[in-house]
Protein backbone atom coordinates (compact mmCIF):
# COMPACT_ATOMS: atom_id res chain seq x y z
CA UNK A 1 0.00 0.00 0.00
CA UNK A 2 1.34 3.61 -0.78
CA UNK A 3 2.75 5.82 2.25
CA UNK A 4 1.41 8.58 0.81
CA UNK A 5 -2.25 6.91 1.69
CA UNK A 6 -1.08 5.32 4.90
CA UNK A 7 -0.09 8.65 6.16
CA UNK A 8 -4.22 9.98 5.11
CA UNK A 9 -5.52 6.81 6.19
CA UNK A 10 -4.07 7.41 10.05
CA UNK A 11 -4.21 11.37 9.94
CA UNK A 12 -7.27 11.54 9.42
CA UNK A 13 -9.03 9.61 11.87
CA UNK A 14 -6.39 11.04 14.26
CA UNK A 15 -7.74 14.73 13.33
CA UNK A 16 -11.24 14.07 13.64
CA UNK A 17 -10.87 13.65 17.75
CA UNK A 18 -8.14 16.51 17.29
CA UNK A 19 -9.88 19.44 15.26
CA UNK A 20 -12.48 21.71 17.40
CA UNK A 21 -15.92 20.90 17.04
CA UNK A 22 -16.92 23.50 14.78
CA UNK A 23 -14.60 22.32 12.19
CA UNK A 24 -14.65 18.54 12.50
CA UNK A 25 -16.50 17.69 9.47
CA UNK A 26 -13.25 18.54 7.70
CA UNK A 27 -11.70 14.93 7.58
CA UNK A 28 -14.52 13.57 5.83
CA UNK A 29 -14.25 16.34 3.24
CA UNK A 30 -11.02 15.63 2.81
CA UNK A 31 -11.21 11.84 2.59
CA UNK A 32 -14.33 11.94 0.27
CA UNK A 33 -12.65 14.76 -2.27
CA UNK A 34 -9.16 13.18 -2.07
CA UNK A 35 -8.95 9.54 -1.19
CA UNK A 36 -10.20 6.69 -3.26
CA UNK A 37 -12.75 3.66 -1.93
CA UNK A 38 -10.26 1.23 -1.37
CA UNK A 39 -9.64 -0.53 2.09
CA UNK A 40 -7.52 0.07 4.30
CA UNK A 41 -8.00 -3.41 6.28
CA UNK A 42 -11.10 -5.75 5.18
CA UNK A 43 -14.55 -4.16 5.42
CA UNK A 44 -12.94 -0.52 6.32
CA UNK A 45 -12.30 2.36 3.94
CA UNK A 46 -10.34 5.43 5.04
CA UNK A 47 -14.14 7.37 4.85
CA UNK A 48 -15.72 4.70 7.17
CA UNK A 49 -12.75 4.77 9.58
CA UNK A 50 -13.50 8.97 9.76
CA UNK A 51 -17.30 8.08 10.37
CA UNK A 52 -16.59 5.69 12.93
CA UNK A 53 -14.35 7.74 14.95
CA UNK A 54 -16.65 10.95 14.05
CA UNK A 55 -19.87 9.26 15.73
CA UNK A 56 -17.37 7.96 18.54
CA UNK A 57 -16.42 11.55 18.73
CA UNK A 58 -19.94 13.00 19.03
CA UNK A 59 -21.36 10.09 21.49
CA UNK A 60 -18.70 11.07 24.14
CA UNK A 61 -19.65 14.90 23.86
CA UNK A 62 -23.10 13.51 24.00
CA UNK A 63 -23.92 15.12 20.54
CA UNK A 64 -25.09 12.61 18.71
CA UNK A 65 -28.53 14.99 17.44
CA UNK A 66 -30.54 12.11 16.04
CA UNK A 67 -33.97 10.99 17.38
CA UNK A 68 -36.75 8.34 16.10
CA UNK A 69 -39.12 11.39 16.55
CA UNK A 70 -37.72 13.16 13.81
CA UNK A 71 -39.13 11.77 10.29
CA UNK A 72 -36.15 11.53 8.38
CA UNK A 73 -34.15 9.73 11.26
CA UNK A 74 -37.18 7.35 11.24
CA UNK A 75 -37.25 7.27 7.51
CA UNK A 76 -33.24 6.05 7.22
CA UNK A 77 -33.51 3.45 9.96
CA UNK A 78 -36.62 1.79 7.84
CA UNK A 79 -34.64 2.06 4.61
CA UNK A 80 -30.80 0.59 6.48
CA UNK A 81 -33.19 -2.02 7.73
CA UNK A 82 -35.19 -3.47 4.53
CA UNK A 83 -31.74 -2.94 3.32
CA UNK A 84 -30.35 -5.50 5.51
CA UNK A 85 -33.21 -7.59 5.59
CA UNK A 86 -33.50 -8.08 1.91
CA UNK A 87 -30.24 -9.24 1.63
CA UNK A 88 -31.51 -12.82 2.34
CA UNK A 89 -33.10 -12.92 -0.30
CA UNK A 90 -30.08 -12.80 -2.61
CA UNK A 91 -27.31 -15.75 -3.42
CA UNK A 92 -23.90 -15.71 -2.24
CA UNK A 93 -21.03 -15.77 -5.23
CA UNK A 94 -17.26 -16.61 -5.15
CA UNK A 95 -16.50 -12.88 -5.01
CA UNK A 96 -19.97 -11.62 -3.77
CA UNK A 97 -21.23 -11.86 -0.06
CA UNK A 98 -24.56 -10.21 -0.73
CA UNK A 99 -25.29 -9.58 3.50
CA UNK A 100 -21.97 -8.02 3.66
CA UNK A 101 -22.48 -5.58 0.72
CA UNK A 102 -25.68 -4.61 2.25
CA UNK A 103 -25.12 -4.18 5.46
CA UNK A 104 -22.17 -1.98 4.39
CA UNK A 105 -24.22 -0.02 2.36
CA UNK A 106 -26.58 0.35 4.89
CA UNK A 107 -23.67 1.69 7.32
CA UNK A 108 -22.14 3.94 4.90
CA UNK A 109 -25.74 5.45 4.20
CA UNK A 110 -26.47 5.90 7.78
CA UNK A 111 -23.20 6.43 9.36
CA UNK A 112 -22.83 9.17 7.04
CA UNK A 113 -26.11 10.80 7.85
CA UNK A 114 -25.74 10.31 11.56
CA UNK A 115 -22.28 12.34 11.47
CA UNK A 116 -24.18 15.24 9.59
CA UNK A 117 -26.39 15.19 12.39
CA UNK A 118 -23.81 15.55 14.70
CA UNK A 119 -21.73 17.83 13.32
CA UNK A 120 -24.07 20.48 11.16
CA UNK A 121 -26.72 20.86 13.97
CA UNK A 122 -27.32 24.84 12.96
CA UNK A 123 -26.82 27.46 9.92
CA UNK A 124 -23.71 28.27 11.57
CA UNK A 125 -22.29 24.78 10.96
CA UNK A 126 -23.93 24.29 7.51
CA UNK A 127 -21.96 28.43 6.63
CA UNK A 128 -18.95 26.75 7.79
CA UNK A 129 -18.99 23.24 6.26
CA UNK A 130 -19.68 25.64 2.71
CA UNK A 131 -16.63 27.45 3.25
CA UNK A 132 -14.73 24.25 4.08
CA UNK A 133 -16.11 22.90 1.16
CA UNK A 134 -14.42 25.55 -1.18
CA UNK A 135 -11.15 24.96 0.19
CA UNK A 136 -11.11 21.18 -0.20
CA UNK A 137 -12.22 21.08 -3.97
CA UNK A 138 -9.77 23.77 -4.82
CA UNK A 139 -7.33 21.63 -5.00
CA UNK A 140 -9.18 18.67 -6.44
CA UNK A 141 -9.90 20.84 -9.15
CA UNK A 142 -6.51 21.59 -9.79
CA UNK A 143 -5.45 18.10 -9.85
CA UNK A 144 -7.88 16.80 -12.33
CA UNK A 145 -7.05 19.77 -14.36
CA UNK A 146 -3.50 18.21 -14.29
CA UNK A 147 -4.75 14.85 -15.32
CA UNK A 148 -7.09 16.75 -17.61
CA UNK A 149 -3.92 18.17 -19.49
CA UNK A 150 -1.21 15.23 -19.21
CA UNK A 151 -3.82 11.96 -19.19
CA UNK A 152 -2.25 10.76 -15.87
CA UNK A 153 -4.03 10.44 -12.86
CA UNK A 154 -2.09 11.75 -9.46
CA UNK A 155 -4.62 10.41 -7.13
CA UNK A 156 -3.30 6.76 -8.66
CA UNK A 157 -0.48 7.61 -5.22
CA UNK A 158 -3.85 7.45 -3.06
CA UNK A 159 -4.99 4.55 -4.22
CA UNK A 160 -7.12 5.42 -7.20
CA UNK A 161 -7.87 2.42 -9.86
CA UNK A 162 -6.54 4.13 -13.00
CA UNK A 163 -3.46 5.63 -13.39
CA UNK A 164 -3.98 6.49 -16.85
CA UNK A 165 -7.15 8.48 -17.69
CA UNK A 166 -10.02 7.17 -19.60
CA UNK A 167 -10.30 9.24 -23.43
CA UNK A 168 -13.48 9.11 -25.23
CA UNK A 169 -14.45 10.49 -28.49
CA UNK A 170 -10.54 11.95 -28.75
CA UNK A 171 -11.26 14.03 -24.49
CA UNK A 172 -9.76 13.16 -21.65
CA UNK A 173 -12.09 12.27 -19.11
CA UNK A 174 -10.68 12.80 -15.63
CA UNK A 175 -11.51 10.70 -12.51
CA UNK A 176 -9.19 11.85 -9.88
CA UNK A 177 -9.73 9.67 -6.72
CA UNK A 178 -13.14 8.82 -8.29
CA UNK A 179 -15.02 5.24 -9.95
CA UNK A 180 -15.05 7.31 -13.07
CA UNK A 181 -15.10 10.61 -14.52
CA UNK A 182 -19.06 11.03 -14.56
CA UNK A 183 -18.87 10.84 -10.85
CA UNK A 184 -15.61 13.29 -10.45
CA UNK A 185 -17.93 15.65 -12.11
CA UNK A 186 -21.34 15.16 -10.20
CA UNK A 187 -19.03 16.57 -7.15
CA UNK A 188 -18.54 19.90 -9.01
CA UNK A 189 -21.85 19.74 -10.23
CA UNK A 190 -24.07 18.93 -6.82
CA UNK A 191 -22.33 21.17 -4.86
CA UNK A 192 -22.23 24.45 -7.13
CA UNK A 193 -25.24 25.95 -5.54
CA UNK A 194 -23.29 25.90 -1.81
CA UNK A 195 -20.96 27.80 -3.13
CA UNK A 196 -23.43 30.51 -4.74
CA UNK A 197 -24.79 30.66 -1.07
CA UNK A 198 -21.50 32.53 -0.10
CA UNK A 199 -21.33 35.11 -2.29
CA UNK A 200 -22.74 37.85 -0.66
CA UNK A 201 -20.70 37.39 2.58
CA UNK A 202 -17.57 35.29 1.81
CA UNK A 203 -17.10 36.26 -2.06
CA UNK A 204 -13.63 34.83 -2.13
CA UNK A 205 -14.88 31.50 -0.81
CA UNK A 206 -17.40 31.64 -3.05
CA UNK A 207 -15.15 32.40 -6.36
CA UNK A 208 -12.61 29.51 -5.21
CA UNK A 209 -15.41 27.23 -4.30
CA UNK A 210 -17.57 27.92 -7.76
CA UNK A 211 -14.55 28.32 -10.22
CA UNK A 212 -13.58 24.36 -8.29
CA UNK A 213 -17.06 23.13 -9.43
CA UNK A 214 -16.68 24.49 -12.98
CA UNK A 215 -13.57 23.25 -13.50
CA UNK A 216 -14.51 19.64 -12.12
CA UNK A 217 -17.31 19.53 -14.42
CA UNK A 218 -15.43 20.55 -17.31
CA UNK A 219 -12.32 17.96 -16.69
CA UNK A 220 -14.77 15.23 -16.36
CA UNK A 221 -16.02 15.74 -20.03
CA UNK A 222 -18.93 13.56 -19.38
CA UNK A 223 -22.58 14.76 -20.52
CA UNK A 224 -23.92 13.84 -16.85
CA UNK A 225 -22.29 16.45 -14.64
CA UNK A 226 -22.98 19.37 -16.97
CA UNK A 227 -26.27 18.00 -16.57
CA UNK A 228 -26.21 18.18 -13.00
CA UNK A 229 -24.55 21.70 -12.95
CA UNK A 230 -27.16 23.27 -15.39
CA UNK A 231 -29.63 21.47 -13.04
CA UNK A 232 -28.56 23.35 -10.10
CA UNK A 233 -28.15 26.83 -11.94
CA UNK A 234 -32.19 26.24 -12.95
CA UNK A 235 -33.24 25.85 -9.48
CA UNK A 236 -31.09 28.97 -8.12
CA UNK A 237 -33.10 30.98 -10.83
CA UNK A 238 -36.30 29.74 -9.45
CA UNK A 239 -35.56 31.65 -6.50
CA UNK A 240 -37.44 34.89 -7.57
CA UNK A 241 -40.45 32.61 -8.19
CA UNK A 242 -40.38 30.52 -4.69
CA UNK A 243 -43.77 31.63 -3.78
CA UNK A 244 -45.02 30.13 -6.72
CA UNK A 245 -43.26 26.70 -6.65
CA UNK A 246 -46.74 24.61 -6.33
CA UNK A 247 -48.16 25.54 -9.54
CA UNK A 248 -44.88 25.51 -11.50
CA UNK A 249 -44.66 22.47 -10.23
CA UNK A 250 -47.93 21.37 -11.42
CA UNK A 251 -47.34 22.80 -14.92
CA UNK A 252 -44.41 20.45 -14.94
CA UNK A 253 -46.30 17.72 -14.62
CA UNK A 254 -48.46 18.49 -17.33
CA UNK A 255 -45.93 18.94 -19.19
CA UNK A 256 -44.69 15.54 -18.37
CA UNK A 257 -48.32 14.35 -18.62
CA UNK A 258 -48.67 15.83 -22.13
CA UNK A 259 -45.52 14.78 -23.46
CA UNK A 260 -46.11 10.65 -22.46
CA UNK A 261 -49.51 11.61 -24.52
CA UNK A 262 -48.17 12.49 -27.66
CA UNK A 263 -44.60 10.69 -27.65
CA UNK A 264 -44.53 7.42 -29.61
CA UNK A 265 -41.89 6.19 -26.71
CA UNK A 266 -42.28 6.57 -23.21
CA UNK A 267 -41.09 10.39 -21.82
CA UNK A 268 -37.86 8.81 -20.65
CA UNK A 269 -36.90 8.51 -23.73
CA UNK A 270 -35.99 11.88 -23.79
CA UNK A 271 -32.20 11.01 -21.83
CA UNK A 272 -31.44 9.86 -24.97
CA UNK A 273 -31.70 12.87 -26.45
CA UNK A 274 -28.83 14.16 -24.30
CA UNK A 275 -25.07 14.44 -25.49
CA UNK A 276 -23.34 17.62 -24.83
CA UNK A 277 -19.81 16.67 -25.11
CA UNK A 278 -20.14 13.53 -27.27
CA UNK A 279 -19.63 9.99 -27.32
CA UNK A 280 -22.34 9.79 -24.61
CA UNK A 281 -24.36 6.67 -23.41
CA UNK A 282 -27.84 8.98 -23.01
CA UNK A 283 -29.58 5.87 -24.54
CA UNK A 284 -28.66 3.04 -22.65
CA UNK A 285 -29.75 5.23 -19.49
CA UNK A 286 -32.95 5.56 -21.30
CA UNK A 287 -33.12 1.85 -22.15
CA UNK A 288 -31.75 0.71 -18.46
CA UNK A 289 -35.45 2.94 -16.72
CA UNK A 290 -37.61 1.15 -19.53
CA UNK A 291 -35.86 -2.67 -19.43
CA UNK A 292 -36.64 -1.99 -15.35
CA UNK A 293 -40.32 -1.24 -15.78
CA UNK A 294 -40.49 -4.07 -17.80
CA UNK A 295 -39.32 -6.50 -15.83
CA UNK A 296 -40.59 -5.51 -12.50
CA UNK A 297 -41.79 -8.73 -11.78
CA UNK A 298 -38.54 -10.29 -11.28
CA UNK A 299 -37.18 -7.48 -8.68
CA UNK A 300 -40.20 -5.91 -7.05
CA UNK A 301 -39.97 -7.80 -3.84
CA UNK A 302 -36.18 -8.22 -3.06
CA UNK A 303 -34.32 -7.14 -5.88
CA UNK A 304 -32.41 -9.58 -8.37
CA UNK A 305 -29.19 -11.28 -8.74
CA UNK A 306 -29.36 -11.11 -12.77
CA UNK A 307 -30.21 -8.37 -15.37
CA UNK A 308 -27.69 -9.35 -17.90
CA UNK A 309 -30.93 -10.52 -20.28
CA UNK A 310 -32.19 -6.65 -20.13
CA UNK A 311 -29.92 -5.39 -22.54
CA UNK A 312 -28.01 -6.93 -25.36
CA UNK A 313 -24.66 -5.77 -24.15
CA UNK A 314 -23.13 -6.52 -20.52
CA UNK A 315 -20.10 -5.06 -18.34
CA UNK A 316 -17.06 -7.08 -18.34
CA UNK A 317 -16.75 -6.78 -14.45
CA UNK A 318 -20.26 -9.34 -13.98
CA UNK A 319 -21.42 -11.68 -16.22
CA UNK A 320 -25.14 -11.06 -14.66
CA UNK A 321 -25.28 -7.56 -14.10
CA UNK A 322 -25.68 -4.46 -17.08
CA UNK A 323 -24.61 -0.99 -16.27
CA UNK A 324 -26.75 0.22 -13.53
CA UNK A 325 -26.43 3.64 -14.42
CA UNK A 326 -29.79 4.73 -12.42
CA UNK A 327 -29.23 5.18 -8.62
CA UNK A 328 -32.91 4.44 -8.46
CA UNK A 329 -33.16 1.26 -10.60
CA UNK A 330 -29.89 0.30 -8.65
CA UNK A 331 -31.97 0.27 -5.01
CA UNK A 332 -34.77 -1.24 -6.68
CA UNK A 333 -32.16 -4.50 -8.03
CA UNK A 334 -30.35 -4.49 -4.58
CA UNK A 335 -33.31 -4.54 -2.32
CA UNK A 336 -36.65 -4.59 -4.30
CA UNK A 337 -39.36 -1.70 -4.65
CA UNK A 338 -39.60 -1.58 -0.65
CA UNK A 339 -36.09 -0.18 -0.83
CA UNK A 340 -36.64 1.96 -3.94
CA UNK A 341 -39.69 3.95 -2.32
CA UNK A 342 -38.35 4.42 1.12
CA UNK A 343 -35.18 5.87 -0.40
CA UNK A 344 -37.67 8.55 -2.18
CA UNK A 345 -39.10 8.88 0.45
CA UNK A 346 -36.23 9.98 2.28
CA UNK A 347 -35.85 12.97 -0.55
CA UNK A 348 -39.50 13.99 -0.51
CA UNK A 349 -39.33 14.23 3.25
CA UNK A 350 -36.24 16.37 3.01
CA UNK A 351 -37.85 18.55 0.38
CA UNK A 352 -40.94 18.66 2.68
CA UNK A 353 -39.03 19.82 5.49
CA UNK A 354 -37.49 22.39 3.97
CA UNK A 355 -40.10 23.70 1.91
CA UNK A 356 -42.31 23.88 5.40
CA UNK A 357 -39.32 25.58 6.75
CA UNK A 358 -39.15 28.19 4.22
CA UNK A 359 -42.76 29.36 4.23
CA UNK A 360 -42.59 30.13 7.41
CA UNK A 361 -39.19 32.26 6.70
CA UNK A 362 -40.99 33.97 4.14
CA UNK A 363 -43.43 35.15 6.58
CA UNK A 364 -41.30 36.72 8.19
CA UNK A 365 -38.56 38.12 6.26
CA UNK A 366 -35.27 35.77 8.08
CA UNK A 367 -32.84 36.03 5.31
CA UNK A 368 -31.65 32.39 6.57
CA UNK A 369 -34.48 31.27 3.82
CA UNK A 370 -32.09 31.58 0.85
CA UNK A 371 -29.44 29.31 2.46
CA UNK A 372 -32.25 26.90 3.06
CA UNK A 373 -33.34 27.31 -0.80
CA UNK A 374 -29.41 26.49 -1.99
CA UNK A 375 -29.44 23.48 0.44
CA UNK A 376 -32.83 22.59 -1.61
CA UNK A 377 -31.24 22.82 -4.91
CA UNK A 378 -27.74 21.38 -4.23
CA UNK A 379 -30.33 17.90 -2.87
CA UNK A 380 -32.48 18.79 -6.07
CA UNK A 381 -29.21 18.08 -8.04
CA UNK A 382 -28.75 14.93 -6.67
CA UNK A 383 -31.77 13.60 -6.91
CA UNK A 384 -31.80 14.97 -11.11
CA UNK A 385 -28.43 13.32 -11.17
CA UNK A 386 -29.93 9.74 -9.22
CA UNK A 387 -31.31 9.09 -12.85
CA UNK A 388 -27.91 9.16 -14.77
CA UNK A 389 -25.72 7.52 -12.59
CA UNK A 390 -25.33 5.19 -9.48
CA UNK A 391 -22.97 6.15 -6.68
CA UNK A 392 -21.07 3.11 -6.07
CA UNK A 393 -18.15 5.03 -5.01
CA UNK A 394 -17.08 7.37 -1.99
CA UNK A 395 -19.83 9.85 -3.77
CA UNK A 396 -22.91 8.32 -1.08
CA UNK A 397 -21.02 11.18 1.50
CA UNK A 398 -21.89 13.86 -0.42
CA UNK A 399 -25.45 13.07 -0.58
CA UNK A 400 -25.93 11.71 2.81
CA UNK A 401 -24.08 15.25 4.44
CA UNK A 402 -26.68 16.98 2.93
CA UNK A 403 -29.77 14.81 3.99
CA UNK A 404 -28.29 14.85 7.38
CA UNK A 405 -27.95 18.79 7.68
CA UNK A 406 -31.56 19.06 6.93
CA UNK A 407 -32.73 18.85 10.06
CA UNK A 408 -30.32 21.53 11.71
CA UNK A 409 -31.17 24.00 8.69
CA UNK A 410 -34.84 23.58 9.87
CA UNK A 411 -34.37 23.16 14.05
CA UNK A 412 -32.54 26.86 13.56
CA UNK A 413 -34.96 29.64 15.84
CA UNK A 414 -37.03 31.96 13.23
CA UNK A 415 -35.41 35.78 13.35
CA UNK A 416 -36.93 38.94 12.17
CA UNK A 417 -35.08 40.53 9.61
CA UNK A 418 -33.99 43.50 10.38
CA UNK A 419 -32.73 41.59 13.76
CA UNK A 420 -30.33 39.72 12.53
CA UNK A 421 -27.01 40.18 10.76
CA UNK A 422 -25.21 37.07 9.09
CA UNK A 423 -21.69 35.46 9.75
CA UNK A 424 -18.82 37.89 10.16
CA UNK A 425 -15.04 36.76 9.84
CA UNK A 426 -14.28 36.46 13.23
CA UNK A 427 -17.55 34.60 13.88
CA UNK A 428 -19.85 31.97 12.06
CA UNK A 429 -22.80 31.94 14.13
CA UNK A 430 -25.73 34.10 13.16
CA UNK A 431 -26.10 37.01 16.07
CA UNK A 432 -29.01 39.20 16.68
CA UNK A 433 -28.10 42.76 16.75
CA UNK A 434 -30.64 44.20 18.04
CA UNK A 435 -34.25 42.38 18.86
CA UNK A 436 -36.91 44.64 17.13
CA UNK A 437 -39.16 41.68 16.84
CA UNK A 438 -39.66 38.54 18.83
CA UNK A 439 -37.88 34.87 17.97
CA UNK A 440 -40.96 32.69 16.64
CA UNK A 441 -39.72 28.74 17.81
CA UNK A 442 -41.65 26.08 16.19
Amino acid sequence: MNPVFIVFALALPVAQFALPRRLAFVPLLIAACHLADVQVMPGLTVVRLVIIAGLLRALADGESGWSLRHPLDRLLVAWACWAILSAFGHVAKANYDPLTMHVSLAFDYVGTYLYARAYLKDPADFIRFSKSLALVLAPLALFLLEEKITGRNIYAAVGAAFEQSWVREGHVRAAGPFGNAILAGTVGGVYFPLMVLLYRRYRRFAFAGGTACAVIVCCSASSGPYMSLLAGLTALAFWRWRGRMRQIRMGIIAVIVALAMVMNAPVWYLIAKIDIVGGSTSWHRAELINQAVRHLGEWWLIGTDYTRHWMPYGIEWSKDQVDITNHYVQMGVSGGLLLMLIFIAILFKAFQLLGRRMQAMRRIGDPTEFMLWCAGASLFVHAFTFMAVSYFDQSYVFFCLLIGAVPGLCAAPLMHQEGVELTTPDSDAFSIEQQRGHDVST
